[in-house]
C-alpha cells in the first residue's frame, strides 16, 4: 500500500513538471504573456485565434517602439473586418441583421480573448440583452416560461425570418407547444394569418395566459365584434333578442372551490362557504370556442357544446 502511494505521487510529480514545462514554453513562444500573463488564465470559453498567436489580430506600427510607445500596437484590420478574416461574412448578412452586428460591434456582445460565459459573451443572457433593451418590458405579473433564454428563439446576429426568430410562427412555438392540439381539423383563422403572437404577447404579459390585449372577452372582441353581445348564441335558438351573458358571471364547468369554517351558530360544526381566494373561473368566449383549434363546428370543443352546462338540452 505504502509503494502504491509514492508511485502515485512520483506521476503527480511528473504531470506537474510537463504542465510547468509547457507553459513555460508557450510564454516563451509568446513574448507578449511577459506583460500580459492573464491570458495564460483559465476561462470557460476562449477565441480561438488565441491559439494562432496575438499577431494574427495584432501588428505594432511601423516606426513605433512596443511597448515604449502608447498606442503602438493596433488591430491588423479594423473590426468587423478583421473577424470577418475567420469568420464567413454571409453568415452575418441574413434578411433581418440584429443592429450591433449591422453595425459592425461584434465586441460589443464577445469578448475579443477569452470569457466565464460562452460563446465568450462580455456577459450571461439576459444580462447582457438587457444592455440595449429595456429590462422593464420583460417583466410582468405573468412571464414566458422561457423567459431570459432569448436565444431559443431569435438568433442572435440574424435571421431570414422577422423579429430575428429562429423559425416563423407557429413552428417556432411548436418547439415546446404541443402540436397536434393546434392543428385539429378546423383551426383558428388568426395563427395561420397572424401567428400566437396575435393574441399573446411571447414575453410577459399582466393578463392571463399571456394575452396581449386584456381579458379573454377584450382579446376575442377585437376581431369578433358583432358577436360582443352574446346574441349570436340564443338567435339560432329561437330565443329571440335575449342575450348569452360572455362574462361576468361564473363558468358553471369551473365554479371555484368553497371552504369549510367553523358553524358561529353551533360549536363543533363546520359549514361551507364561498372562498374568494378559489371563486373559480368567469365565462368566457373560450368557455363554448377552443380558441387554438377543434375537430368540431365554430371551434366547438365539444359536438352540442350547449350540454356543457345546460343538461335539459
Amino acid at each position: 500500500m505504502k509503494s502504491l502511494k509514492v508511485l502515485l505521487f512520483m506521476l503527480f510529480l511528473s504531470f506537474l513538471l510537463v504542465f510547468l514545462n509547457s507553459t513555460g514554453a508557450f510564454a516563451e513562444e509568446n513574448p507578449c504573456l511577459q506583460c500580459h500573463p492573464d491570458f495564460q488564465q483559465p476561462s470557460k470559453s476562449t477565441h480561438a485565434a488565441i491559439k494562432m498567436g496575438c499577431e494574427s489580430c495584432h501588428k505594432v506600427q511601423e516606426g513605433m517602439s512596443h511597448p515604449d510607445q502608447k498606442g503602438s500596437v493596433i488591430l491588423v484590420q479594423n473590426v468587423p473586418g478583421l473577424c470577418f478574416m475567420c469568420h464567413d461574412q454571409a453568415k452575418f448578412k441574413p434578411k433581418v441583421t440584429h443592429q450591433p452586428v449591422a453595425a459592425g460591434m461584434c465586441t460589443a456582445c464577445h469578448n475579443p480573448h477569452k470569457s466565464d460565459n460562452i460563446k465568450i459573451l462580455k456577459d450571461g443572457i439576459p444580462k447582457l440583452c438587457f444592455t440595449c433593451h429595456d429590462e422593464s418590458k420583460f417583466k410582468g405579473k405573468y412571464v414566458h416560461s422561457m423567459g431570459g433564454m432569448c436565444v431559443s428563439c431569435h438568433s442572435p446576429h440574424g435571421s431570414d425570418n422577422t423579429k430575428m426568430l429562429v423559425s416563423n410562427q407557429p413552428n417556432l412555438c411548436y418547439t415546446c407547444h404541443d402540436k397536434s392540439k393546434f392543428t385539429k381539423k378546423n383551426v383558428h383563422k388568426i395563427i395561420e394569418v397572424g401567428g400566437c403572437s396575435s393574441c399573446h404577447n411571447p414575453h410577459t404579459s399582466d393578463y392571463e395566459f399571456f394575452l396581449a390585449s386584456g381579458s379573454i372577452y377584450e382579446s376575442c372582441i377585437a376581431c369578433h365584434k358583432t358577436q360582443a353581445s352574446g346574441q349570436h348564441v340564443t338567435s339560432g335558438v329561437g330565443f329571440g333578442r335575449k342575450f348569452h351573458p360572455l362574462r361576468g358571471v361564473t363558468d358553471p364547468n369551473f365554479p371555484g372551490k368553497p371552504k369549510k369554517i367553523p358553524d358561529p351558530n353551533k360549536a363543533g360544526r363546520q359549514i361551507e362557504v364561498f372562498d374568494p381566494e378559489n371563486p373559480g373561473k368567469e365565462i368566457s368566449c373560450v368557455s363554448c370556442h377552443d380558441p387554438h383549434s377543434s375537430d368540431y363546428r365554430k371551434l366547438f370543443p365539444v359536438a352540442n357544446v350547449c350540454q356543457k352546462c345546460h343538461k335539459y338540452f
